[in-house]
């Protein structure tokens, strides 16, 4: 549980002015549905919503003062800042300050929840942990995991994500990480950064906010970090890992590749072990997600033991890469958090080993900015160099995907496609339907489509 802390006090950690009573209160909304207990309620603010709307709502729900950019003539107290997203992260810094354990930081253009989760995986085996949960991973989710913290937790894993030039750099300094990685580095949210060099250097700045002795981990396989790795050359604290190059601290032996399962044998600083991911239509990204959550957990402190056992009941996650299965030989994969170029070759390059009859549902790729056309038509000619039997795409962009390929065809309505890709899979004895696009897309509405009808067939 939180400590209590007096309306005065966070007025000062905050830069604010309170009017009203100093109170004391333990919990933090920015949901003025869901008020806890002795709760101040900060309203926050954006392009498309203002928390200063539902102060009424908060303050019925049991709200006992507001953290606001403006007064309010209402009856409980008040602290007035100019910045409410910014109070929000000052009360975090303040809490993060407070944290006397060990906080882990992970960035990445792709595959960095798939990392967090396994790396909590591992740790809640051995400790309690505090980590960031869904998409939680911007300038309001990081501050609010970050104020409960309390050091009953040996760990706090925090995932940090960005789609503008100074959002990693503001969001690390709140973590202010004793470990930190980079997964991986490729083009993403090119509309925000403007271009890969933006993205490459931003990214590098969660190794910034480093604590004091701070580890830095990175991907010896990713071209994108190397010059980021000259930076930290003779420096002690730093780790590296790979699939393969035997340079780096972390990389692997014997990989072995099943339908439900991937065996291979890490190599460590302090010897080698077994590791064993139980996941349906794996492919090598996932071997790399686990390799950097094994250097992070080692420089947590956990054995290789620990971290063979925590990957071993490591789960997939929703919306990445997540397996529906429907009968025998018959699959749905759900990928449809998110996309990018490099995410999109990673699930045409898995779904092209299925055996029986492949299907990509695809979306357009967002936030790519004056790369939008040149980045769609790049996964066209992977898909053309493929052997995925159909091709459904939907959106605006997707059409430069599947337009001059005989085996593609461009939807406008949702409910259109999943009929004709019906008419298909209720013919076939083996399939599998990987559903790809960017999150808003919506493209897992589709899947619900296809699954309702699969069910009334």
């Amino acid at each position: 549980m939180n400590k209590q802390i007096s309306l005065q006090k966070i007025s000062k950690i905050v830069n604010g002015i309170l009017i009203g009573n100093d109170i004391k209160i333990i919990n933090y909304s920015i949901n003025s549905k869901k008020i806890k207990k002795n709760c101040i309620f900060i309203a926050i603010y954006g392009k498309n919503f203002d928390g200063h709307n539902f102060i009424e709502e908060a303050i019925q729900n049991g709200a006992l003062a507001i953290l606001v950019n403006k007064i309010f003539y209402i009856n409980i107290p008040q602290i007035i800042v100019s910045n409410t997203i910014l109070g929000l992260g000052k009360l975090a810094l303040w809490k993060r300050k407070e944290f006397k354990n060990s906080v882990i930081g992970i960035t990445g253009s792709s595959g960095k929840t798939s990392v967090k989760e396994m790396t909590v995986s591992i740790l809640k085996k051995k400790n309690k942990i505090i980590f960031t949960k869904k998409n939680m991973n911007n300038d309001i989710g990081v501050p609010l995991t970050l104020l409960n913290l309390t050091n009953k937790y040996k760990y706090a894993v925090i995932e940090i994500g960005g789609n503008q030039i100074n959002d990693i750099s503001y969001t690390s300094s709140i973590v202010k990480p004793n470990i930190a990685i980079i997964n991986n580095i490729s083009a993403a949210h090119l509309e925000g950064f403007k271009s890969l060099k933006n993205i490459i250097q931003c990214k590098s700045h969660i190794f910034n906010y480093l604590t004091g002795k701070g580890i830095a981990i990175l991907n010896y396989d990713d071209k994108n970090q190397k010059e980021i790795l000259r930076k930290f050359v003779n420096k002690k604290n730093i780790l590296t890992f790979s699939l393969y190059n035997k340079k780096a601290n972390f990389f692997t032996q014997n990989i072995i590749i099943l339908p439900n399962k991937i065996t291979f044998i890490l190599v460590s600083p302090i010897g080698k072990i077994l590791i064993q991911l139980f996941l349906i239509g794996g492919g090598i990204h996932n071997i790399s997600n686990a390799i950097a959550s094994a250097a992070l957990s080692f420089a947590s402190g956990c054995s290789l033991k620990e971290i063979s056992n925590g990957l071993k009941y490591f789960k997939p996650i929703k919306g990445r890469m997540y397996p529906i299965i429907i009968d025998n030989n018959k699959l749905i994969i759900n990928d449809t958090y998110n996309a990018n170029p490099n995410s999109v070759n990673i699930a045409i390059n898995i779904l092209k080993n299925f055996k029986g009859i492949k299907i990509l549902v695809i979306g357009d790729m967002l936030e790519l900015g004056t790369y939008t056309l040149f980045y769609h038509k790049k996964i066209k000619s992977l898909i053309l160099n493929s052997n995925i039997d159909y091709i459904f795409s939907i959106g605006k962009y997707s059409k430069y995907i599947t337009e001059n390929n005989v085996n593609s065809k461009h939807f406008l309505n949702s409910k259109i496609l999943i009929n004709q890709l019906f008419l298909i899979i209720k013919k076939l004895k083996n399939y599998t339907i990987l559903f790809k696009g960017s999150r808003n897309n919506k493209m897992e509405i589709l899947i619900n489509i296809l699954l309702e009808k699969l069910k009334c067939y």
